[in-house]
């Protein structure tokens, strides 16, 4: 131990003796300054490759770095105020820094902290006179220094001694070897020819261990990430992942519901994901594919009003959601609900403030030329989705079952996406499609890349059972369907905060009621009461089609079925043919005329050629005429609406 104090000078003089250049020997001790200076992290590896791959002094280098370690704490002030002013916004230099930051390697490396470029400039403007510096400190040690110690008498009559020579080695490091050395000759003069095989090897080892040890940690490292996410316990039954390719398996994947942890909300029966390695280096995770096996979803609407999924609250704002839930339990359907969710899913909790380690923490972020999240291709199997509610007596809602779900070109931020996301759902209500539940398909295109965003939404529904699914709308619509079955067909585009679209709806069956309390289009409670009549009436004998409107904001879209309902009631009470509703037929007309022209919509042609048939029917049973072709009438209509509910049909 008496030896450790003088053993910092003996490598001092070991560099000093070497066979190598004053420039190489001060080249690596200025590339110690930027290992040194700069706080730790991942940069350290572009100084330490270097010096290991230019022929250098590797001791300078670490001599250095540990030396301006040491300075590192007293020079923070001013490696921070550096970054600050340079990446200062009114500077005018954020697009190079937007270029520089993005490049492959040193994306990851995080120079967007005030303290780390700092450091890393202030590292560049001390390192030149550093090199200066270390470069005639050499020279005038080897060409003064050496020789006037050779001149002592003392040095003269040691000369040649064996223990003389190891006293040399012990203390000073030996003889001076740049005395007889010659540099190598062409290119590696100034890089070492083992370290073009052995660096390759060290990181392609240290990438095989990872290759060898990620895959027994990759399951709990994802489904961890997962549970922060999320909120609640996620498990898996058994994972693999590959880091030559960037897929990971995983099987038996389930989210547990917090209220009731022996049931899951979510249960995944496989799950595959595909990432691609190269944009790691960019510091972005794309995923080229990622694929959901068979998949089961469990959703309750709790006593409380509130939904199961509620509770996986950790990564968006769901308090006010949930004390809004819990005080309008009673008064809203489930559409109002999953509204009112997806609205507050948008909104993202409020990080809480991290106590600040370091009086220099900080910086700015740039934004990327390409997404920082990618998928390129999701692709999900057979969904499951099982509904109950608490609050309903007998509990138990129609399932539903998504046949097929594909989203493609998802990514964050959506600006930077090559294309518009693109998502495709198909299903059906029911245990099976083929027992004629109702099907339904929904595809949409959400294009976020320009100005203003613009999302497409297109839904096809056949054959629905509008009681069976009272329980989506049943507060939202003003009066109760008492039976009646739809065909629909419906298109919206929302263009930044406005709305704009078309529906087709094909009724039949249909019988509805007054909701008590609720407004029928401003009508008076008599004149809505025949108008519920009128549409009761006209539906016994025709189907009902029509066509509206949907216009106004996006987040409050309106859907004009006023006129077209109204027309209905009116030739509905017509039909009738009481005299005494003669003046009720009058104010609907009148109503009629005040809503004006915007609300016509053009209909498809299958729905078009349903309403002009049903429009002659009408006729014909208000006159009377020809009754002997009411007959054939009726099969022509029903044989056009069996078409419109055929898959075929919807086709045309």
């Amino acid at each position: 131990m008496a030896i450790l104090p003088w053993s910092g000078v003996k490598k001092v003089f070991k560099i000093l003796k070497s066979s190598l250049s004053p420039n190489q020997i001060a080249f690596s001790f200025a590339l110690g300054v930027f290992a040194g200076l700069p706080p730790m992290g991942l940069h350290v590896i572009v100084p330490m490759t270097l010096a290991l791959l230019v022929r250098g002094s590797f001791r300078a280098f670490l001599l250095a770095m540990g030396l301006f370690k040491l300075l590192s704490i007293p020079v923070a002030p001013g490696s921070y105020a550096i970054g600050r002013f340079l990446l200062d916004s009114s500077r005018g230099l954020d697009s190079m820094w937007r270029v520089l930051f993005h490049l492959p390697v040193a994306a990851p490396m995080g120079y967007g902290r005030y303290l780390l470029l700092g450091g890393v400039v202030l590292s560049l403007l001390i390192a030149i006179p550093v090199f200066f510096g270390v470069r005639a400190l050499v020279i005038r040690y080897r060409r003064s220094f050496t020789a006037w110690v050779g001149s002592w008498g003392l040095s003269g009559r040691l000369r040649g001694k064996k223990w003389a020579s190891f006293l040399r080695w012990l203390f000073v490091g030996g003889e001076a070897k740049y005395e007889s050395a010659k540099p190598p000759r062409g290119l590696f003069r100034y890089i070492r020819r083992e370290a073009l095989i052995i660096l390759p090897l060290i990181y392609l080892a240290c990438y095989l261990v990872a290759a060898v040890v990620v895959p027994f940690f990759a399951g709990r490292i994802a489904t961890s990430a997962a549970s922060y996410v999320v909120g609640g316990e996620v498990a898996v039954k058994d994972s693999s992942f590959s880091l030559f390719t960037g897929r990971l398996d995983m099987n038996g994947l389930s989210v547990q519901d917090p209220n009731e942890p022996a049931e899951n909300v979510v249960e995944v029966a496989s799950l595959t994901l595909d990432a691609g390695m190269l944009p790691l280096l960019e510091g972005r995770v794309v995923f080229n594919s990622v694929e959901i096996g068979e998949m089961y979803l469990h959703v309750v609407r709790q006593e409380d009003g509130t939904l199961n999924v509620d509770d996986f609250t950790s990564g968006w704002n769901a308090d006010g959601y949930i004390e809004w839930a819990r005080e309008h339990a009673g008064d809203v359907d489930w559409w109002s609900l999953l509204k009112r969710f997806i609205d507050y899913l948008g909104q993202p909790r409020p990080r809480k403030p991290k106590a600040d380690l370091s009086r220099y923490a900080g910086g700015r972020a740039f934004p990327g030329f390409a997404p920082s999240f990618a998928v390129e291709r999701l692709d999900i199997g057979r969904v499951h989705v099982s509904l109950a509610d608490e609050r309903r007596s007998d509990g138990t809602l129609p399932p539903l079952t998504l046949t097929d779900v594909e989203i493609d070109n998802l990514a964050l931020p959506a600006r930077l996406a090559r294309k518009p996301v693109s998502i495709k759902l198909d299903g059906f209500v029911g245990t099976n499609a083929a027992d004629g539940r109702a099907t339904f398909s929904l595809s949409a295109l959400l294009d976020d890349r320009g100005g203003a965003s613009v999302h497409t939404y297109s839904v096809e529904a056949r054959d629905v059972d509008l009681t069976q699914l009272a329980w989506l709308y049943e507060t939202s619509l003003p009066v109760q369907v008492m039976s009646g079955v739809a065909t629909l067909s419906a298109s919206v585009t929302i263009t930044g905060d406005s709305a704009s679209g078309e529906i087709s709806l094909a009724l039949t069956g249909l019988e509805i009621a007054r909701r008590p309390g609720a407004d029928l289009f401003g009508l008076s409670p008599q004149l809505a009461e025949r108008t519920i009549e009128g549409i009761n009436r006209y539906a016994q004998d025709l189907p009902i089609v029509i066509g509206a409107a949907i216009d106004g904001s996006a987040d409050s879209p309106r859907v004009h079925w006023e006129k077209p309902l109204l027309k209905i009631a009116r030739e509905g009470l017509l039909l009738e043919g009481k005299r005494e509703l003669q003046g009720v037929i009058e104010q609907l007309g009148a109503q009629i005329g005040e809503l004006g022209p915007g609300s016509d919509v053009k209909l498809p042609p299958a729905y078009e050629q349903l309403q002009q048939q049903t429009e002659d029917y009408a006729k014909q049973l208000l006159t009377g005429d020809d009754q002997g072709s009411v007959p054939d009438a009726t099969e022509m209509i029903k044989g056009i609406f069996d078409r419109l509910l055929s898959p075929e049909g919807s086709e045309e």
